[in-house]
């Protein structure tokens, strides 16, 4: 989230700057600055959408993964039941420290769960083993 804000002010750079220069609102709001700034609002509103459609809950017993906004997606594991956890990380995202974590049961032989993009997967991962029976 401050890595979108962040982005999204450097295209208000070159505003600021004219703004302290002293021109006028009418000079400083030109159509490249503009689109200039464009991908950076796309990025901001596909992260906050992210943050605040997901949620991912481990206790009371069970994991969860709940995504939307208005249509909702709910995923649930009892921790009783967890047989296998997975961390799914590219070099990428080994180096932001995100990845995903995948949960599974003895019931199915696929994910039943999965959180993705978590911030310190493997520390998610070793979490929820210590609540492990």
């Amino acid at each position: 989230m401050l890595v979108a804000l962040a982005l999204l002010a450097i295209p208000l750079l070159p505003l600021l700057e004219a703004l302290r220069s002293g021109a006028g609102l009418k000079s400083i709001f030109k159509p490249d600055l503009l689109l200039l700034g464009l991908p950076f609002v796309i990025v901001f509103l596909i992260v906050s959408y992210r943050h605040y459609s997901w949620r991912y809950t481990v206790g009371e017993g069970n994991i969860e993964s709940r995504r939307g906004i208005i249509a909702r997606e709910v995923n649930l594991i009892r921790i009783t039941d967890v047989r296998n956890i997975n961390v799914r990380q590219t070099l990428f995202e080994r180096i932001l420290f995100i990845g995903d974590v995948e949960f599974g049961s003895s019931g199915t032989a696929d994910v039943e769960v999965v959180f993705q993009g978590v911030s310190r997967p493997m520390r998610v991962k070793r979490k929820v083993q210590e609540m492990l029976p």
